[in-house]
């Protein structure tokens, strides 16, 4: 089943949709998936020829997954870049002067975009990198810490206290390697240490909020093949995709 781009956000664009779920399957009992990212969940790309411009839907991750899923799952994307689990970004960043920055703190906008995909069978958490951006001056414990808030706000299920729908599981996926030295001057200075003490720390928090959990380090290896030594090449967005499939498809097995 492909995903609906309808919550596709680009490079830190703003959602401009309808406040109520679009359903892109006539299929009532499919499970309804939401993938929660930032730019390598967009398929955001780089080069110096091109600027920046997005990979072709059917190479990035979520819908590698949606494909793989087939037509008893739907998955809706909500995916900005410079997305970070609990951090403000500047004013003006991304792509215009006029953009918040509370609007990439993943925390501030994630009950509205709950609530506009309901029904919801599961959340995928893709977060983290960001974080690790040197302007925080932040570390493993920190992230980790911030994501079980995200993962605890998800579970308790407020955001959709009006209604009778359950509350949806919550697969979390570690992000991948972030290597210090990229395309962006010193932006991710310290990033490969934080990136490569992450997962344990989110399995751990896992285990014990009863989230599911998957590394992307495990699937996608060595850093971010594209240019910029940020971003996933489309070979890494396939095996990701794949990778998140075979998850799904476990957790719903039991």
């Amino acid at each position: 089943m492909p995903l609906n781009r309808r919550s596709f956000l680009g490079l830190s664009t703003i959602l401009l949709s309808s406040p109520l779920p679009v359903f892109s399957s006539e299929n009532k009992q499919a499970k309804r998936i939401l993938v929660y990212g930032d730019s390598n969940s967009f398929g955001w790309a780089w080069s110096p020829e091109k600027d920046i411009y997005c990979l072709p839907i059917d190479q990035i991750w979520p819908q590698v997954m949606a494909q793989k899923l087939g037509p008893n799952y739907e998955v809706e994307v909500n995916a900005l870049g410079g997305r970070t689990v609990k951090r403000d970004q500047k004013d003006g960043n991304g792509t215009g002067k006029s953009l918040s920055g509370k609007l990439f703190n993943g925390m501030v906008s994630l009950p509205a975009v709950l609530s506009e995909n309901l029904p919801l069978d599961i959340v995928i958490v893709m977060l983290g990198t960001n974080d690790a951006n040197s302007r925080y001056k932040n570390n493993a414990k920190a992230i980790a810490d911030d994501l079980e808030e995200m993962i605890r706000m998800i579970q308790a299920g407020e955001w959709q206290s009006n209604t009778k729908f359950k509350t949806p599981k919550v697969l979390v996926i570690a992000p991948p390697l972030q290597p210090n030295e990229t395309a962006y001057g010193d932006a991710f200075s310290g990033a490969e240490k934080i990136t490569k003490e992450l997962p344990p720390l989110l399995q751990e928090k896992c285990r014990i909020l009863g989230a599911e959990y998957i590394n992307a380090q495990d699937f996608v290896k060595g850093i971010p093949g594209q240019i910029d030594r940020v971003h996933l090449s489309p070979e890494q967005h396939k095996v990701l995709g794949e990778a998140a499939a075979a998850k799904v498809k476990e957790i719903f097995a039991h």
